[in-house]
């Protein structure tokens, strides 16, 4: 081969890389690269690169300067103070009496304690959580007010108000019961598909549960008698539902079992908890390999005996 010569229209850092022979073949490759200020090198113009070799005319490529997108500086953190409140726990109103408000005030710059105080309370004075820290290094502390299941499923409002060196006075946040349209779930249980049964492996039940509002809901499912543990079984989070007048919800949770357990006749249930059904009631989908069709039964649950009545 001969020597290639390579030259640009603009001066800057020039760097010719040696030819270097292509896999497999008797052709050679190389390359030139130009590196210019951004000065040298507004958006819009080019260089010119022009090659010349003995076995071939000389040739000429324009290439265009890139486009260098802005830099975005990271956004500034600023602790700015604020007051939020979170509702109970679905699986707490549902599964027992132990049911708790927690109201945080976050954005602060110091880690000095807050003063909380709640309306209504209950017989309980109200826990203060320890301070945490975000990643802008701003501080929140929180109190969290137990109980109080039954005045929140009445629809009583409660109010935290909150004093802290970093404010202006006081701040004060109100929540209560979304007041919107209750819809009860319907509960559809679906055995494993037949190719998933001829491997004789794991198998999958399907349990949909939709039609339902507000947002939240509780699936669990039970082998027999016998409660599985979460971590056993998929549960996807709610989506809305296509629009076809009032608003509800669907959601699908999937158990995997052994292909054995289900041929031998093993009953697996889908229970479902929902704010639209009776205090302490659930509705429970039943099926098993004998009968391929499941049923569906309303259970209840023995609720805690700690006291959930607030004053």
């Amino acid at each position: 081969m001969g020597p290639v010569n390579v030259n640009w229209s603009k001066d800057g850092k020039i760097t010719n890389f040696p030819p270097a022979l292509a896999s497999g073949g008797s052709l050679y490759t190389m390359s030139s690269q130009l590196n210019l200020t951004a000065t040298d090198c507004p958006e819009g113009a080019r260089a010119i690169c022009s090659v010349e070799h003995a076995t071939s005319a000389p040739q000429t490529k324009d290439v265009f300067c890139p486009v260098v997108p802005p830099t975005i500086p990271p956004p500034t953190c600023q602790c700015q103070p604020s007051l939020s409140l979170q509702r109970p726990a679905l699986e707490d109103l549902l599964l027992g009496s132990d049911a708790s408000l927690t109201c945080t005030l976050s954005g602060l710059r110091n880690k000095t304690p807050a003063s909380f105080s709640w309306t209504p309370t209950n017989g309980k004075e109200a826990i203060t959580k320890p301070a945490e820290i975000d990643s802008c290094g701003c501080y929140r502390l929180s109190s969290v007010l137990p109980g109080c299941a039954e005045p929140w499923n009445r629809g009583e409002t409660f109010t935290c108000t909150v004093t802290h060196p970093d404010l202006e006075g006081s701040l004060t946040a109100t929540i209560k019961k979304p007041s919107e349209n209750v819809f009860r779930p319907q509960v559809h249980l679906l055995p494993p598909p037949s190719e998933e049964l001829a491997l004789n492996e794991l198998v999958s039940l399907t349990c949909l549960v939709r039609g339902f509002s507000p947002k939240e809901v509780l699936v669990r499912w039970l082998h027999g008698n016998q409660e599985l543990p979460q971590n056993s079984y998929l549960v996807w989070d709610p989506l809305k539902e296509p629009d076809e007048g009032a608003i509800t919800y669907a959601v699908t949770s999937v158990l995997r079992v052994t292909a054995s357990s289900w041929k031998q006749g093993d009953n697996f249930s889908c229970v479902v908890g929902h704010e639209s059904l009776p205090l302490g009631s659930f509705t429970q989908k039943t099926i098993d390999h004998q009968s391929g069709k499941p049923t569906q039964v309303n259970v209840s649950v023995i609720m805690s005996e700690a006291d959930g009545t607030c004053y």
